[in-house]
């Protein structure tokens, strides 16, 4: 029920921070593995969402510093499908839409794991700041200037590719 219910978070998360769907899939894996024999250490002081968000942040970062060195060598799935639009796009619209969203993951991936994480959880997830801040037991100001500061971040990164 559990996996149900947030394998879609979980594995969006996870596929944000590896980049690619082998390992975000072994990656989900891991986190419903790591929740099932943890389970006992979740005391009901904040809701099982955030519980299991915090939990699944955190493997993501470990995945992510266990696997820097590798970081750039990190091939992302060029068969992940966009979710963005329910437009009918022509073939030219897509190849150009892909080519966008593998661009901008690549820089993502750039950026330190905890801004990452936040972008995700705002920017991909949908999640609302309310829902952040809760989520990650976190003040709604510190998320708002941290998102802010994530966004800066990766404004810069891809800024500065053109110079």
């Amino acid at each position: 029920m559990i996996v149900n219910r947030y394998s879609k978070t979980v594995y969006n998360m996870a596929l944000n921070f590896a980049g690619n769907s082998d390992d975000a899939a072994d990656i989900t894996q891991d986190i419903f593995l790591k929740v099932y024999n943890n389970i006992n250490k979740f005391n009901g002081e904040n809701t099982f969402t955030a519980w299991l968000l915090r939990l699944s942040k955190n493997y993501c970062i470990d995945f992510w510093r266990k696997h820097k060195h590798n970081r750039k060598n990190l091939e992302l799935d060029d068969n992940i499908k966009s979710e963005y639009s329910d437009e009918v796009d022509t073939p030219e619209d897509s190849v150009i839409r892909k080519s966008e969203i593998t661009y901008l993951r690549k820089k993502l991936l750039l950026l330190s794991p905890d801004l990452r994480s936040l972008i995700i959880m705002r920017d991909i997830q949908d999640f609302s700041y309310q829902e952040i801040a809760e989520n990650l037991d976190m003040p709604l100001g510190t998320i708002k200037s941290r998102i802010n500061r994530a966004r800066t971040k990766l404004a810069k990164i891809v800024l500065n590719e053109g110079k």
